[in-house]
C-alpha cells in the first residue's frame, strides 16, 4: 500500500484540505506495483502551476511551485 509522508505543514486551509483528499486517495487506492498510475490523481488534487508533481515506479514527490524544500512523498 501506498505511505503518505508529508515533509511542510499545510500552509492555510485549502492546502489541508487537499492534504487530507489525498490521504483519502491513497487510503482507498489498492495495492499498485507502479505509483505512476497514481500520479494523474495527485496532479489533479495539486495541480500545476502552483504545485510540481512527479513520480518514478515506487515514489511520487511534491513540491510547491518555487520552493526547493519537498512538500511530500508518496512510496
Amino acid at each position: 500500500m501506498p505511505q503518505l509522508v508529508v515533509h511542510e505543514p499545510a500552509r492555510d486551509e485549502t492546502e489541508a484540505t487537499q492534504f487530507t483528499r489525498l490521504t483519502q486517495l491513497i487510503e482507498g487506492v489498492a495495492p499498485l506495483p507502479d505509483l505512476r498510475d497514481l500520479a494523474p490523481a495527485v496532479r489533479e488534487l495539486f495541480p500545476s502551476p502552483d504545485y510540481l508533481v512527479g513520480c518514478g515506479g515506487a515514489h511520487i514527490w511534491l513540491h510547491r511551485q518555487g520552493e526547493a524544500q519537498r512538500l511530500a512523498f508518496i512510496c
